[in-house]
């Protein structure tokens, strides 16, 4: 009997057949926010993905621009899927520590983020990410450690 449990994240179905089938523009489905932010796979190999968010107005703060949990969330989001095209079946990955850094305001409608791994072990993986406008000025950009966990809970 094998140590891996059969069950297989939704994410990383998604990244992995992204990349299998060389799949651009790609919706993601599988998490509420993902919905919400209308989050899509542009572009993804081994390591590296890049992604695209339509952003509305709900994720705005007082001034109009976007509140920047948000910003930081589609950056972790893009790495965690990096993460995903890296991981085998049956594990589960978790954002140990983020730091973004932010360069100006980000807008409502598309963003682009890019994201890649710097560094990928068998427990844990470093991944980096940018965020761009449609005008591709830098909004920001983010780092992280990401612990690559054996699912047991299913």
């Amino acid at each position: 009997m094998s140590d891996i449990p059969s069950f297989d994240h939704p994410e990383r179905i998604v990244v992995r057949r992204a990349i299998d089938e060389q799949i651009r523009d790609l919706p993601v489905t599988t998490n509420p926010l993902a919905v919400s932010l209308g989050m899509r796979i542009l572009e993804a190999r081994n390591g590296y993905v890049k992604m695209a968010y339509t952003v509305g107005e709900a994720f705005t703060q007082g001034n109009g621009v976007v509140q920047g949990g948000i910003v930081s969330a589609m950056l972790d989001f893009a790495m965690v899927f990096a993460a995903f095209s890296m991981t085998p079946a049956g594990t589960t990955v978790a954002t140990i520590s983020l730091t973004t850094n932010y360069f100006r305001p980000a807008r409502t409608g598309e963003l682009t983020v890019e994201a890649e791994l710097e560094k990928v072990g068998r427990t844990m993986v470093n991944a980096r990410a940018t965020i761009s406008d449609p005008e591709q000025r830098l909004v920001a950009s983010s780092s992280a450690p990401i612990a690559v966990i054996l699912d047991r809970a299913r």
